[in-house]
């Protein structure tokens, strides 16, 4: 390989100054999740404290390359033309950084949707790009020099198109899912919207940078240049894992809202329950004859002044499970 510093050290430079904007966000979204939710149950502490340690790892390992390549072995041609422990050890921890991201999102659609066949799927796709970033970590420790890099072109290349195909594909069942809601109220359409666009959002960019790096890898499998954009990959999953984390609200009621001669109180309820928000509705009608129906509880006259919680619910039809399924999906 002829050195040329622009691909091979500049790449990386660059690499890490994107990087350090990227982990700056992510320190910051990670503060206020452990400041705000304190609360959360203790899985969703683990997954996030797991998927910080782990990036840190990654982003340690991008800066040693840098600094081992530019300032102790400087002028060392010799040096430069083999990867190091740092490659392998940033591609290990990005493939479980963006495992654990992707498993986070499948779960959401799995309380969505409860769709077994398409959740098992999800999960297939995830296990296949760890185990491409696997493969293509354990193919750089075996094979170190650039001039063999084409050896790690399959694993490579099941690792990036594994990662799109699973960013896209977990984005896709979520906006499908959400299309099927219906519902009467303006403030469930505001949402169903939103969790649309976040959603998009949340797939576009992994899938985006993971086909740009694969791209850049197969047009020239010696240069850096795929290396320093791989640099963010995990930032950019741990970011948007934090980001929808702490997209949740705090519980609040609706204002009670008169109609004629019935009289309609609608109270929320939001019960943290991890990252799940449940929203629970109960209408009652004070002018209505004293009787129970299968789609409503009614008084004759004289409100109900139990909790929220306590008061029976309307029997739910399928789309208002979906629309209650949304409530308790909160991404924003």
């Amino acid at each position: 390989m002829s050195f040329n510093a622009n691909i091979v050290l500049g790449a990386l430079l660059v690499g890490t100054w994107a990087n350090s904007v990227l982990y700056t966000v992510e320190v910051i979204q990670t503060a206020y999740y452990y400041r705000h939710f304190k609360n959360d149950d203790w899985k969703f502490k683990l997954l996030v404290t797991s998927a910080i340690v782990l990036d840190s790892v990654s982003m340690i390992a991008n800066y040693s390359s840098v600094y081992l390549y530019t300032i102790i072995h400087w002028g060392d041609l010799a040096y430069v033309q083999n990867q190091y422990w740092f490659d392998p050890l940033y591609v290990f921890s990005t493939g479980v950084v963006a495992a654990l991201a992707q498993s986070f999102l499948t779960a959401r659609y799995w309380l969505l949707a409860r769709n077994k066949f398409i959740t098992v799927i999800l999960f297939f796709f995830i296990i296949v790009a760890a185990g491409g970033a696997f493969a293509g970590g354990v193919t750089l420790a075996v094979f170190p020099k650039y001039k063999d890099r084409n050896k790690a072109t399959i694993p490579a290349t099941t690792w990036l198109i594994a990662e799109a195909v699973t960013d896209v594909s977990i984005a896709a069942a979520l906006v499908w899912e959400l299309r099927k809601a219906k519902s009467p109220i303006k403030e469930t359409k505001s949402l169903v919207n939103r969790l649309m666009l976040q959603t998009i959002r949340t797939g576009s960019a992994g899938a985006t940078i993971a086909l740009v790096v694969l791209v850049a890898f197969l047009a020239n499998k010696e240069s850096n240049v795929p290396t320093g954009i791989a640099y963010v990959l995990g930032r950019v999953y741990c970011i948007t894992m934090l980001a929808n984390l702490n997209s949740r609200e705090r519980g609040k009621a609706w204002p009670a809202t008169y109609s004629g001669a019935d009289f309609e109180t609608r109270v929320e309820q939001d019960l943290s329950e991890g990252f799940i928000h449940v929203h629970r509705t109960a209408v009652v009608n004070i002018d209505a004859p004293p009787e129970f129906s299968a789609s409503s509880f009614k008084t004759n006259g004289i409100l109900n002044d139990r909790p929220a919680a306590e008061i029976e619910m309307a029997v739910a039809t399928p789309a208002k499970q979906k629309t209650g399924r949304i409530h308790r999906m909160i991404l924003s």
